[in-house]
């Protein structure tokens, strides 16, 4: 008995001895390649670390493109490393710390001390309200019983009356920021145009304060009117009677969803014109269907992928089949919270045509790198829509993503990317900025 507990513990401590020796070349690969990231040899980490797998959806230019957005300028230490072995799997976080920025560095290792995993992030610099700007609590309260938070940032200058943008959010619940992740894209916008002499009212959306209540009061007869419009419409008029705003400058800033609805929002408010961030002039359904098929995860069985695709296809033919019914017929079917009704209110607009039909200044922007709304359909449809429009103009920006920050990581293309700290790229906010200032101008 005496002799198995002797071995027993001889056992443990040969593990702990191999994991420990695991742990400690997991560590000095992660500096090694560290180090050579600094050095700018991404072809070579590539061949000497990465397994096949990852060699295949993080080749060496996107890991380029990551190190060089996230790096700082001067690097001055490498610390808090810190190994973790489990079974044939070991990870290692670390710092790498810079004059000017922090970056935590996170691999994993294979047994055969190959990376299976490397993340590369900024740590998030939240932002303040810069200097040249002031804020100031406000409310929006298109329908009584639904009062909504927000924001107006406002140039401290004191050389108004000011141009300004109402921002429109995206589908679902979302705060006056448009939180996603460590994302406040709704922020940096409105933060970089008060800087640029632009007045930016946000505010928190219907479902987002009041979720609960509209499905209470409208349940299944809940449209984007109710939901979207009519809040961004007494927005857009309470910045039209602010004697700090220029009352024919006010325009509406609407992203995806918001994008898609800001020329009924303009139909109704008159605004000066539209700003479209990653909006489109297809059907909700449309969009949401092709996004069933283009996000099917690689890793799933020939099986399940068949499977995603019925599925798919199924909702299409639903989803087209709700224009030949009545309200009340397409309120029986429920999709992921939204009535059948929601999407066929939607697809009795044609929001191409309205925004055609506006005959106002409009702005469309699109990320090169959006998975969910793309260049090849959404970009492509509005640029059919406004070929030789002088007035419109369209501009799309490589690497920018749906939420207009750069796209990159070993999960480019997949929600996890919007995991990566970040903010909007200024290109975006300076040519909101220039294209405002010069129809003021």
């Amino acid at each position: 008995m005496r002799k198995k507990y002797i071995f027993l513990i001889g056992l443990s401590l040969a593990i702990l001895s191999a994991c420990s020796s695991q742990e400690s070349t997991a560590e000095e690969n992660t500096e090694k390649l560290i180090q050579q990231l600094q050095g700018e040899e991404y072809q070579q980490i590539e061949q000497e670390y990465f397994s096949e797998a990852l060699q295949e959806k993080y080749p060496a230019a996107e890991l380029q493109l990551s190190w060089e957005a996230n790096r700082g300028t001067v690097l001055d230490e490498i610390k808090n490393m810190e190994a973790a072995a489990k079974e044939e799997k070991t990870t290692v976080s670390g710092e790498v710390i810079f004059d000017d920025a922090t970056v935590t560095v996170k691999t994993k290792w294979n047994e055969e001390e190959k990376l299976e995993s490397l993340q590369i992030e900024r740590l998030y610099e939240e932002l303040t309200l810069p200097g040249s700007a002031v804020e100031e609590e406000i409310t929006i309260e298109a329908e009584e019983g639904y009062p909504l938070s927000g924001k107006l940032t406002l140039p401290d200058d004191g050389e108004g009356p000011f141009p300004a943008v109402v921002l429109v959010q995206g589908s679902g619940p979302s705060d006056m920021d448009e939180a996603i992740y460590s994302y406040k894209p709704f922020q940096d916008i409105a933060y970089g145009l008060a800087e640029n002499g632009i007045a930016v009212l946000r505010y928190d959306k219907r479902t987002f304060t009041h979720g609960a209540k509209m499905m209470e009061d409208l349940g299944p007869a809940l449209t984007v009117k109710e939901e979207t419009i009519d809040d961004a419409v007494e927005a857009a008029r309470l910045l039209q009677a602010d004697d700090r705003i220029q009352a024919d400058q006010v325009y509406i800033g609407g992203h995806s969803l918001g994008g898609m609805l800001a020329p009924r929002i303009d139909e109704e408010a008159d605004t000066a014109g539209m700003i479209l961030l990653a909006g489109s002039p297809r059907s909700l359904w449309e969009i949401m269907y092709d996004q069933q098929l283009d996000l099917i995860p690689e890793n799933l069985s020939d099986k399940a992928k068949e499977r995603v695709k019925e599925q798919a296809e199924a909702f299409k033919e639903l989803t087209e089949s709700f224009q030949d019914m009545s309200a009340e017929e397409a309120m029986e079917y429920d999709l992921s919270g939204m009535s059948g009704y929601y999407f066929q209110e939607m697809d009795q607009y044609d929001v191409g045509q309205i925004a055609l039909d506006s005959n106002k200044p409009i702005l469309v922007l699109q990320g090169e790198a959006d998975f969910q709304v793309t260049m090849e359909k959404d970009f492509a449809a509005w640029q059919s829509i406004f070929e030789n429009d002088p007035q419109v103009t369209l501009k799309s920006y490589p690497n920018l993503n749906h939420i207009f920050i750069l796209s990159q990581g070993e999960n480019k293309g997949s929600v996890q990317e919007y995991q990566i700290p970040g903010h909007v790229d200024e290109k975006v906010i300076t040519d909101i900025s220039d294209w405002i200032i010069e129809h003021k101008n």
